[in-house]
């Protein structure tokens, strides 16, 4: 039985260092992201696509992916997992292709061309328990057959926006729109092969201090302790509010928190 696995999740990758603020707190420098890959190969891991991961396909591993599509993906990120012989998983909103700040079909397929996987992050980023089956119908099916006819693949992987699930009862919409890999954001490693159809994904949010970096690569188990609890904390605020109104709180937080640095 090979060990578990570190899927790590990214938003965006800037130019330059991330500015104050929660835009800020979700982005890393391209230098940083440099650093982590070195840090990747260090390690003795393989950076690799989500589905390859899974499936064992790149020996000793860390799957990296990333959510929403911006154009940071494909100036910032690709040029540097190209440049070490990585591969990452980019999970792109369809609504939002081609939208000043995100990715263009032409780069889209350009970064699936260099050996990228491209999955879904639905039609327009919806909390997805909040939205009716019929439109999370669409959501899901939509966003997978628009990459499908804009890139001639077979899309498989979705990632939760805002690390949202859907009902209970609508869950089995999930694999009827063709995906088998749903990434989730709740934290932790991944045990190897396909236990179940979807596979549900445990992905861990980058940070950017070094330290904190490596403690994520080797699986730190007291680290996982402190970010499921604060996983719990949160996810029972964001029981109470819902996901919307949560977000909006959590973003007011991270934006206080931000000018108290200052």
């Amino acid at each position: 039985m090979s060990a578990p696995w570190v899927c790590l999740m990214y938003h965006e990758v800037l130019e330059g260092e991330p500015s104050p603020g929660a835009g800020g707190y979700f982005a890393v420098s391209r230098a940083t992201f440099a650093r982590h890959l070195d840090l990747i190969r260090a390690a003795g891991l393989s950076g690799c696509t989500l589905t390859q991961a899974i499936d064992g396909a790149a020996g000793a591993r860390v799957a990296i992916t990333f959510d929403d599509g911006t154009a940071g993906h494909a100036l910032h990120a690709l040029p540097e997992l190209a440049a070490r012989g990585m591969a990452a998983t980019f999970f792109v909103v369809t609504g939002w292709v081609g939208r000043p700040g995100y990715a263009t079909w032409e780069q889209l397929r350009a970064m699936r061309g260099a050996g990228m996987e491209i999955g879904s992050h639905t039609r327009t980023h919806p909390f997805l328990s909040e939205v009716p089956a019929e439109e999370l119908e669409r959501e899901l099916r939509g966003s997978r057959e628009e990459i499908d006819a804009a890139l001639g693949q077979h899309t498989v992987a979705l990632a939760l926006p805002g690390g949202d699930a859907p009902r209970r009862a609508v869950r089995p919409l999930l694999a009827g729109a063709g995906y088998t890999v749903i990434a989730t954001s709740r934290w932790g490693t991944n045990a190897s092969g396909r236990p179940e159809t979807p596979v549900w994904i445990r992905r861990s949010t980058v940070p950017a201090p070094v330290g904190d970096f490596q403690r994520v690569l080797a699986g730190d188990p007291g680290l996982a302790v402190r970010r499921r609890t604060r996983e719990s904390v949160l996810g029972a605020i964001r029981g109470m509010l819902g996901p919307s109104r949560y977000a909006r709180w959590r973003r007011r937080f991270l934006d206080a928190a931000a000018r108290r640095r200052d």
